[in-house]
């Protein structure tokens, strides 16, 4: 509508209103919106304009052309789209044309088909140019499919997946099509678009024979950037964004409305396409094509979110807080011109098509933003239901080939690698930047939130297959190319294994396509090495995994059993890589080692060490590493397979288990070994190999840890065996008999012999407990005067201890192997004083008779193996104490002190007590001369002794 007025001052001017249909309550009607009104003054008498017939106008859908007739003829533009009530709509003057030109009689408005160069285009196009065919429109847009699995891949009840003439039409490897369909079985089936995309880049050979023919040409070998786009081609969703010259077409294609003649002068009103065929408003596809092909990501991702009601997306990619209400005022006029996701509404499935595709558009416009839009993506993708996965995950991949396009070479720390073992690399490797990894991040997100793992990763082996295993393409007759950088793999790899913990099992599982073996079997030994040291959240996963434990348990026997295991140190079996896997063990059992509170448990132990000052041994240190190694309930417990033989490799070549630590390697290696002989704590992830493990001992040489892993009665022989080697240079089989296997006479004659051998029986100062002394010391209070219940005497190895008694006489008669001839009375006296103290004995009584009697079966019975024993004899030395030169009034007090105790007497003796047989023989048992007075300690319950002087 145009109303003309003349001002007082003989100033024209004329209103435009553009009204706007509307329909409410089944009423027509028209109405001006806000903006809709244009005013135009300046309309001078000059003008000559003689009538309200002077003006003209004319026009389309959200646009109007007016015509002012007069001395000079002035046409307008007028755009009502985007109008506001403050600024109005566009206005533009397109010319102005002298009419008093006589050739300028006459103006024709024409309006002509539309034209177009992409006709194929148009005609798709020009079925939508009503509004009431919009559910029509919505089911033939160009959008990707919603996601379904094709019938062959649904599950049927015989299991099968896949037609027998399926993967015939598909360009696709045998080795590919295999994990197809191991992937389908995990997931319940797979996309056929990533079937698709998979063949497509695909080395096209049927089976691992067809490998070494010759008509495999090297044109099959395809860069990441060939990948990228072969994958992405099979996604229309990222398609239409691309900026090509279908889409340009579509979207800055112009169409000639209108012709417009004055006179000779002659002019064109174009419009573009999409205002033609689509008059009302614009399909949300061409309009994020639009901005993408601008470079406006942002912008299109922020629109896509909006038509998506994310609100929580939206604001973390404006970067604002959730309490504002800008951001929906801010685009509410763009999104008004967008076609409503409500039309066709009432048929869901159609519905649901379209919010699909909107959603996975929306995707593809936050994957072209880039890194400063991955957290918007990756919550997108966690909270999103509605884009389709395969899809997502086609554009993901295709990201990460085309991001690995671009990554540059290692450099030149590659020519110095040659020189380095593995773990200085690892320390050395230069992590990329987030550039390069988000994509994975985000692929991984989407991965777990749809549960879609396995089918995930089957791309990334797929695409970038070098770059997970750190290996240098493999390609026939062309030299050979650099290996990826290392902390591109390292970046890489610690991203999967960090999205869950079934990342690193369906890792392991991939299969690799140029040589048809799973993963570990794929990769070199140096990869090898680098990811056992991997460490998630504080675990190393890696080393739980069945075929990497293998691999580590092979490579550990063979640097122990091979007799040159020392070559093996830089090259074969790196310290600092030994040291990993020793924290990776105690990390994975989630012990509190790792947290590096010895120094604290060994300042504990000193401290109450030295309140006493008595006696101390490695086997104190022990007990505090001990505490440390508890691990936790759910963890698998300790892996003594992997322990054990690592830290004999380090104490081999004596190195420390972790630089900085307070605990040596020896007393740590003897910790675990002690661990491994009892009964675990909680349920072992693995099975202990002992026979393994035990010859590995065996091999090294190493006597302590093989003590502690053997355990019980024997594990005590070896122990004090051990001190015997080390101090007096026994030999392993004088040992045996001087400890358990000889009796009282040959080990009498063995030191003997010993003490001439090695001077051992010279004395020239004041005799001291040596450190081997306190050491049996320790194992006498442990094994002997702990005694707390009579159950101890009879069990063998209760809790892998052995009995008392048996333990007792190991220790005195190593104690008698370690002292010298002509300090054995000055040993004894110091030991008896000891023993007073630690049984608290006075005259004959003391607490702990459990104790007593187990030194009275040690010190004044002969071995069970051996004859009765008859002191009346007049041999001195067939009892032990007698030996050991203990006085014989002490021994009197023991035995007073545990009197009434049948366990004070060899089993072969207590049944005829019982049955009450042999009464007279049982009182010479008990007879002992003290200070030459024959006294009987009956089983009468005499409290005293009858004795002479006792101070003596």
């Amino acid at each position: 509508m145009i109303s003309h007025s003349t001002l007082p001052n003989g100033s024209h001017f004329a209103v435009l209103a553009n009204h706007t249909l509307s329909f409410d309550g089944g009423v027509f009607s028209t109405v001006i919106r806000p903006g809709h009104t244009l005013c135009l003054d300046q309309i001078n008498h000059e003008s000559n304009v003689a009538a309200f017939d002077d003006i003209w106008c004319t026009g389309g859908q959200g646009w109007s052309l007016v015509g002012i007739q007069g001395n000079i003829e002035t046409i307008y533009y007028i755009s009502w789209d985007g109008s506001t009530a403050s600024h109005g709509p566009y206005l533009l003057k397109l010319t102005g044309i002298d009419s008093r030109d006589n050739q300028a009689k006459s103006t024709i408005i024409s309006c002509v088909m539309p034209l177009m160069t992409f006709v194929t285009r148009s005609e798709s196009l020009s079925r939508f140019a009503t509004g009431v065919e919009s559910q029509k429109r919505t089911s033939s847009l160009p959008f990707t499919s919603s996601y379904s699995l094709p019938t062959f891949l649904q599950t049927e009840q015989g299991g099968n997946y896949f037609p027998e003439d399926y993967f015939s039409k598909l360009s696709c490897s045998e080795i590919l099509r295999e994990s197809i369909i191991s992937t389908a079985r995990n997931e319940g089936g797979i996309d056929n678009v990533l079937v698709s995309a998979l063949g497509s880049i695909s080395n096209n050979y049927r089976s691992l024979e067809d490998r070494a023919k010759p008509y495999r040409s090297n044109a099959l070998v395809m860069s990441h950037e060939q990948k990228s786009k072969r994958l992405l081609q099979h996604c229309s969703s990222w398609t239409q964004l691309d900026d090509t010259l279908a889409n340009r077409g579509i979207v800055h294609g112009q169409v000639v409305s209108m012709i417009i003649r004055v006179g000779s002068y002659t002019q064109a009103l174009t419009l573009r396409t999409n205002v033609v065929t689509n008059p009302l408003t614009t399909p949300f596809d061409q309009v994020l094509s639009w901005l993408c092909q601008r470079r406006d990501y942002y912008t299109a991702a922020s629109v896509a979110l909006s038509l998506l009601d994310d609100v929580e997306a939206v604001y973390e990619l404006r970067g604002i807080s959730k309490e504002g209400n800008g951001e929906r005022v801010s685009h509410q006029g763009l999104l008004d011109s967008i076609t409503p996701l409500t039309a066709g509404a009432s048929d869901n499935a159609m519905h649901m098509k379209t919010l699909t595709s909107l959603a996975d558009m929306t995707v593809g416009c936050l994957i072209k933003g880039g890194v400063s839009m991955a957290s918007t993506l990756e919550g997108f993708l966690t909270r999103n239901k509605l884009y389709d996965s395969s899809r997502a995950s086609l554009m993901l991949v295709g990201t990460i080939a085309l991001v690995m396009s671009s990554e540059s070479s290692p450099g030149a720390l590659s020519g110095r690698m040659e020189n380095m073992n593995i773990v200085e690399l690892l320390s050395k490797a230069e992590s990329p930047c987030e550039t390069t990894i988000w994509p994975i991040k985000c692929l991984l997100k989407m991965a777990l939130a749809r549960n879609c793992l396995s089918s995930a990763l089957l791309m990334l082996n797929a695409t970038i297959p070098n770059e997970l295993r750190w290996r240098s393409p493999q390609v026939r007759d062309l030299a050979a190319a650099q290996r990826p950088s290392l902390g591109l793999f390292l970046a890489v790899v610690d991203t999967i294994l960090e999205s869950t913990p079934e990342a690193a099992r369906s890792f392991l599982n991939l299969v690799d396509e140029d040589s048809g073996l799973t993963y570990w079997s794929s990769i070199g030994d140096d990869t090898r090495l680098a990811l056992s040291l991997f460490s998630v959240h504080g675990k190393h996963v890696m080393i739980q995994q069945p075929e990497v434990r293998f691999w580590i348990l092979e490579r550990l026997k063979k640097g122990l059993e091979s007799p040159t295991h020392q070559t093996f140190d830089d090259s074969y079996l790196p310290d600092e890589w030994l040291r990993e896997i020793v924290i990776g063990a105690f990390c994975n059992a989630e012990c509190d080692i790792c947290l590096g509170l010895e120094a604290m448990q060994k300042t504990k132990v000193e401290r109450e060490v030295c309140f006493e000052d008595d006696y101390e041994c490695y086997r104190e240190d022990m007990i505090c590493v001990q505490d440390l190694l508890i691990p936790h309930k759910d963890s698998g417990g300790l892996d003594f397979d992997i322990l054990i033989p690592s830290l004999l490799l380090l104490s081999l070549r004596g190195r420390h288990w972790r630089e900085g630590s307070s605990i040596c390697t020896q007393i740590l290696l003897n910790t675990v070994c002690d661990l491994a002989g009892r009964k675990a704590s909680c349920t072992p992830r693995f099975f202990f190999d002992g026979r393994t493990v035990m010859r590995q001992c065996a091999l090294t040489g190493n006597v302590q840890a093989t003590s502690f892993l053997i355990g019980g009665r024997n594990g005590l022989i070896i122990e004090c065996a051990d001190l015997l080697i080390a101090k007096i240079g026994l030999s392993i089989k004088d040992a045996e008999i001087a400890l358990f296997g000889g009796s009282l006479a040959e080990l009498k004659e063995l030191k003997m012999r010993c003490d001439y051998e090695h001077d051992l029986d010279k004395s020239g100062h004041a005799w001291s407990p040596t450190s081997s002394h306190r050491h049996i010391l320790w194992l006498i209070e442990h094994h002997v005067l702990n005694v707390r219940n009579y159950g101890e005497f009879d069990s063998p190895s209760s809790q892998g201890k052995a009995t008392p008694v048996t333990a007792g006489r190991i220790c005195f008669r190593a104690w008698y192997c370690l002292t010298g001839t002509n300090d054995s009375k000055a040993a004894a006296k110091w030991l008896e004083i000891w023993l007073r103290d630690r049984l608290d004995l006075q005259d004959g009584i003391s607490p702990k008779r459990l104790s007593c009697a187990a030194l009275v079966r040690v010190l004044l019975w002969a071995d069970e193996e051996c004859s009765v024993l008859d002191l009346n004899d007049g041999e001195d030395d067939q009892v032990l104490g007698a030996m050991v030169s203990l006085d014989v009034r002490f021994m009197a007090e023991l035995s007073h002190a545990c009197i009434g105790l049948m366990v004070s007497i060899p089993p072969s003796l207590q049944s005829d007590i019982l049955s009450g047989l042999g009464d007279s023989n049982t009182s010479a048992i008990f007879s002992f001369e003290v200070e030459g007075h024959h006294n009987v300690l009956p089983f009468n319950g005499i409290e005293e002794l009858q004795s002479g002087n006792r101070d003596n």
